[in-house]
């Protein structure tokens, strides 16, 4: 095969791993944040070992006399052509190193971390340290962002360009560094001095490095921007925050606008309107100008237009080159433009899904003021199943109020379903729990079918609950309430409870019943009522009357001692008989007088003696017959004085011997 040598002057390529290759031609586009796209058609005197090609560094220059371009990149892709009858032809595709990330994808949490941060984070996991941070903006941390489901690079993408941070490179020989700026300061002119002459079509197909063509683009565009958000913590607060470039009815309006502060939407708002105004003016053109970069500004000369000459920023250029010519096509925008770049990439749209509760280690519960809970998604390989792997996550419930509602906290282990709010995997909110094969329903399916309920667990450690469950099989229907320890009951008003058959109440220890103002009161309306205290004793304390009414008999039976005290008087009405049977003695004591009063006959009998006996007096008087009667004896006696009077007959009788006996007896 004859050699090939590289005749050009105005193309030349070196490669560390191709050092045998020499350019033919090269064909691609740059862009301000797009990844450039570069071919490179290439040959070789020897068949070149291809293998350790592929990432490795390619620098192309575009060369101008005694001043060059450099466009540097890794090789993405190499194929190797039919070889012609000079030499082995490659093709080469060519991209940044920013498009390596495009090969790999992720599901992974990032918390607290800032924009900048993260996608610094990124690079260096992969490797890549050849980027420049120009920010002149503060960035708020990010509470929770995830990466769900995207490749890095699109995931870095739609991070700067929420924040409303554009990228771009510059190349060296071998090297091409990232830079990551937000403002239109950071845009350095192009090399080789920043003027580029207009030079219009009428000098033929002469190099001159100049602008052959030029359309200035005017594109309609919103004149007004506003968004709004919601913060639970400050439910109350309007987010809403509007941005207006120009007056006019064209407006866009965003919900949600990815924000929870007011000060921050106003930020966003701004520049937003300011992404729009960028995409209103454009300088659409051609050129054999080497040095137009993306992101790189010139100053326009030489138009026939004057307001065109101005400064210009780069935001494509499209490249072709072979060993005789360059042309190039680039779109600009004013440089006095704030540019900002346009929202691409779609943020993923997240479906249900279920995680597991988790927290610090050595608690059951982890939770905050709000009720809010940690998760740990199954798809995040860096979580540590702790209370670090997510942010707080509100917890959606039946019933919420202010200071009323319903409360449960899913616990550490639980499985829950999650939701996301307007599909936004940044906000996730749990909806429920469900039962899986280490958290079992706590009543046993099929066999407890009919069963539903809630129980608890006692925490910490368990083997204790509340319940409250309902039976509802036929014939069989029951509600059982168990507490753990403690039942409290708050009735403000009226209690009415209506029991259809038999109530049983045990109490294990003390039972105390207090009504506090009003009356209680017990009816039994048939059957009979037993209370049984079978050890200890049995008080009644009343403060005032106390009646008690039996409609037929009562009977009283008392196992020891029967004492009765009043403080008052007692008065005893029988309207039948009064029977008092003693077996032992019968003492009647009074403190003053004892009168015994019958409206017929008294009868006063002893089976042995009975003695009437006064300290000073005895009466006994009867207004029609008066009669003391022994069967054997009969005595009365008094230390001074005894008088037996009948108002008409007194009969004093001894069935064997009668005795009167005194210091002087007269019978009169």
């Amino acid at each position: 095969m004859p050699q090939h040598t590289d005749t050009t002057s105005s193309l030349s390529l070196t490669a560390s791993a191709l050092t045998e290759l020499y350019p033919r031609a090269i064909a691609g586009q740059e862009a301000l944040n797009d990844l450039a796209n570069l071919l490179v058609l290439g040959f070789a005197n020897t068949p070149l070992t291809l293998a350790n090609a592929v990432i490795t560094h390619i620098t192309t220059t575009l060369h101008n006399d005694s001043q060059s371009r450099p466009l540097d990149a890794l090789i993405a892709e190499i194929h190797q052509l039919p070889a012609d009858a000079t030499a082995d032809r490659y093709q080469l595709v060519l991209r940044p190193w920013l498009w390596w990330l495009t090969l790999a994808s992720n599901n992974r949490v990032f918390q607290n971390l800032a924009t900048s941060d993260i996608v610094t984070t990124i690079f260096k996991a992969h490797g890549f340290t050849d980027f420049k941070l120009s920010l002149t903006g503060s960035y708020e941390p990010r509470e929770y962002c995830v990466q769900y489901g995207e490749s890095d690079f699109a995931f870095v993408s739609r991070l700067l360009e929420e924040e409303g941070i554009f990228w771009f490179f510059t190349h060296e020989e071998g090297e091409h560094t990232l830079v990551l700026a937000d403002s239109n300061d950071a845009f350095p002119p192009i090399p080789n001095g920043p003027k580029v002459p207009y030079l219009g079509q009428e000098i033929g197909v002469r190099e001159l490095h100049g602008i052959r063509s030029a359309q200035y683009c005017l594109q309609a565009v919103a004149g007004t921007y506003s968004a709004t958000d919601y913060e639970f913590t400050t439910p109350t607060t309007s987010l809403y925050s509007q941005a207006q470039a120009e007056a006019g009815p064209r407006a866009q309006y965003e919900h949600p606008g990815g924000y929870t502060a007011k000060a921050r939407g106003d930020a966003l708002t701004k520049q937003r309107v300011d992404g729009l105004r960028s995409q209103e003016k454009r300088l659409i053109g051609e050129s054999d100008c080497r040095w137009l970069v993306p992101g790189h500004w010139f100053t326009l000369t030489g138009h026939d237009d004057a307001s065109l000459n101005i400064d210009w920023v780069l935001t494509s250029v499209t490249h072709e080159a072979d060993h005789e010519h360059y042309r190039n096509r680039f779109e600009a925008i004013p440089k006095a433009t704030a540019y900002r770049p346009p929202r691409t990439t779609l943020k993923p749209r997240m479906h249900t899904q279920t995680a597991k509760v988790v927290g610090k280690a050595g608690e059951e519960i982890w939770t905050d003021q709000y009720g809010r809970i940690k998760l740990q998604f199954p798809w995040d390989r860096d979580g540590k199943n702790d209370e670090t792997s997510s942010c707080w996550v509100r917890v959606v419930l039946p019933w919420s109020g202010k200071g009323f509602g319903m409360q449960f906290v899913p616990r550490i282990g639980q499985e829950v379903i999650v939701t996301f709010i307007d599909g936004d995997p940044d906000r996730p909110l749990v909806t429920g729990c469900v039962y899986n094969g280490d958290n079992a329903l706590p009543y046993a399916l099929p066999d407890n079918q009919t069963q539903s309920g809630i129980k608890t667990n006692s925490s910490k450690g368990g083997g204790g609950f509340n319940e409250l469950r309902f039976e509802d099989k036929k014939d069989a229907e029951e509600v059982f309430l168990q507490a753990q320890k403690d039942l409290n009951v708050n009735v403000l008003n009226d209690s009415t409870a209506s029991i259809g058959h038999d109530e049983t109440l045990t109490v294990q220890n003390a039972r105390t019943r207090t009504v506090k103002e009003g009356d209680e009161t017990v009816t039994l309306e048939k059957g009979k009522r037993t209370v049984t205290i079978q050890t200890g004793s049995d008080s009644l304390d009343v403060k005032e009357t106390r009646t008690v009414t039996v409609g037929a008999d009562q009977t009283h039976s008392t196992g020891g001692n029967y004492s009765h005290k009043v403080s008052g008087d007692f008065e005893l009405t029988v309207d039948g008989n009064l029977t008092i049977k003693v077996s032992g003695t019968l003492a009647l004591q009074s403190g003053g007088s004892l009168t015994l009063k019958s409206d017929a006959d008294l009868v006063a009998q002893a089976g042995t003696s009975l003695t009437s006996k006064a300290g000073t007096s005895l009466t006994n008087q009867a207004g029609t017959s008066l009669t003391n009667k022994a069967g054997t004896s009969l005595t009365n006696d008094a230390g001074v004085s005894l008088t037996n009077k009948a108002g008409a007959e007194q009969t004093v009788d001894g069935g064997g011997m009668l005795t009167l006996k005194g210091g002087l007896v007269k019978v009169n």
